[in-house]
């Protein structure tokens, strides 16, 4: 799973995006090592169940970086989808 960014803290949130991966577009963050539980859809920006949740104020983070950078995360989703590199986005 490919980094999309690494917003936070030297790394200690990682957005990741999945090569191939289910619908709706969504990312995954990576938090204390967990990427399994934390996913949230780009542009609904609501978490998917089942999951475990972020503190607040990081879950508000994740949420306002994604806001921000919506049109970007599509269109690595489209990249994702297509076998094409993802890359980082600011």
């Amino acid at each position: 799973m490919p980094p999309v960014s690494h917003p936070f803290k030297k790394g200690s949130l990682v957005v990741l995006m999945n090569y191939n991966d289910h619908a709706p577009p969504h990312v995954h963050v990576k938090y204390q090592n967990d990427v399994k539980n934390y996913r949230i859809e780009i542009r609904s920006k609501k978490w998917m169940k089942p999951g475990r949740e972020l503190p607040s104020p990081l879950k508000k983070m994740v949420e306002i970086w994604i806001e921000v950078h919506e049109d970007e995360l599509l269109e690595q989703w489209e990249n994702a989808m297509n076998n094409n590199q993802v890359i980082i986005i600011g």
